[in-house]
């Protein structure tokens, strides 16, 4: 989308959004995501309480608040706002459960993704001048341990010898984010393969003792090929760091071994994590070979259909698509030098206005370079081998 009215695009928005939502919400699922969801919105002093199904948690308190049965909530709520917070599994059910009380979807309740990516954004901005984001990234290294053919971010063509980011620019892109954003649902620490990184243990130190208040999940995304130091178990046990494990064990059987070594490592230190299912599937994006040749309007409709939540910080470069940034560099493309939000240069009056609206896809041109080079939302049209190898010899290089 191409800013028309820069820092007023939500102008409107906002007022659509039903007025309980701005005062007290609920959320309907106390399992991990709806702790998750609820330290979000205690963070602007929304949550009101939990919803579960569950009898047996009926009476009880998750991070301070009461978990009630659907029937007593609606017994005691004359306004009702209430944000469905559990695998999509289950959320379904919950939404045709609330239906059949005549509650109406984005009326008297939401789903957490949609809450999550747009209306809790706004809603801070506008209503209570902050800024909330859902999920934003520093990619300490492009080096990776493994070769993946359609690797999202071609970290297969990066030699083990690349540099990776100095530990003052890990610095100064959690300083520069977090000097902007004062909340956010997750931030992440990948790679590449993260656990390469040599200072891994001082990022998390330094991350997490100035800012870990600011972030409901502080997270490391890993394949579980490099098992951690202890001096990275030692600061993720602290910082309260979950990890999350990509299985690729179908691929790499060997793997399993490595994921069961760390796992009990994890379980050891009390560190929270979770292991992906083995029948996973990645999609081809197309960024070797694809060109769309379209002129602009199409390029803006692309980006509009696709709006990836994968934001990434890189110093004071706030990127829309971490893929888009990473695989330009790591394929030596040289597209999109210029696709970032300086988050240095975001001062004056409502400038988390402007933030809200880049996060949420508005920019100078209303698309970015590479997205010419990307299949996009059709991307789900070419499913690939997960982790299929492009020389088992170079593994581990």
């Amino acid at each position: 989308m191409k800013w028309r009215r820069k820092r007023h695009e939500f102008d409107d928005y906002v007022t659509k959004i039903p007025q309980g939502f701005h005062e007290r919400v609920f959320v309907f699922g106390a399992g991990q995501l709806g702790k998750t969801m609820g330290i979000c919105l205690n963070a602007f002093g929304l949550l009101g309480g939990y919803i579960d199904n569950n009898a047996i948690l009926h009476g009880t308190f998750l991070i301070g608040k009461p978990i009630l049965s659907l029937k007593e909530y609606l017994e005691k709520n004359s306004k009702v706002a209430i944000v469905i917070a559990t695998s999509k599994k289950y959320s379904g059910e919950i939404g045709k459960q609330l239906n059949n009380f005549n509650l109406e979807h984005k009326k008297d309740y939401f789903f957490y993704e949609e809450f999550n990516d747009k209306i809790l954004p706004s809603i801070a901005t506008y209503c209570f001048d902050k800024t909330f984001m859902r999920l934003a990234q520093i990619t300490l290294t492009e080096r990776c341990s493994l070769k993946c053919k359609k690797c999202a971010h071609a970290c297969y063509n990066v030699k083990s010898t690349a540099e990776d980011m100095t530990l003052f620019e890990a610095y100064k892109s959690a300083d520069s984010f977090f000097s902007k954003i004062d909340f956010i649902n997750e931030f992440v620490l990948i790679g590449g393969e993260p656990l390469l990184y040599r200072n891994l243990s001082d990022v998390i130190t330094y991350i997490g003792e100035r800012y870990r208040r600011q972030m409901a999940v502080f997270c490391i995304t890993t394949n579980g090929t490099i098992f951690p130091t202890k001096e990275v178990l030692e600061a993720c046990r602290k910082y309260n760091i979950l990890f999350r494990i990509s299985n690729y064990s179908k691929a790499i059987p060997r793997l399993k071994e490595s994921y069961n070594k760390l796992i009990d490592a994890l379980e050891e230190y009390g560190i929270k994590y979770n292991l992906a299912p083995e029948d996973g599937s990645w999609i081809d994006y197309g960024f070797e070979y694809f060109d769309r040749e379209m002129n602009e309007e199409g390029l803006i409709q692309a980006f509009d259909n696709c709006l990836t939540p994968c934001r990434e910080v890189r110093g004071n470069k706030l990127y829309f698509c971490v893929m888009a940034r990473s695989v330009s560099d790591n394929l030596n493309i040289h597209e999109g030098k210029e696709d970032y939000l300086d988050l240095d240069k975001l001062i004056g009056e409502d400038y988390k206005k402007e933030l809200l609206e880049f996060n949420l896809g508005f920019s100078e041109k209303g698309y970015l370079d590479m997205c010419r080079r990307c299949h996009g939302m059709n991307a789900v049209n070419y499913p690939v081998p997960v982790a299929e190898q492009i020389d088992n010899t170079k593994i581990g290089e």
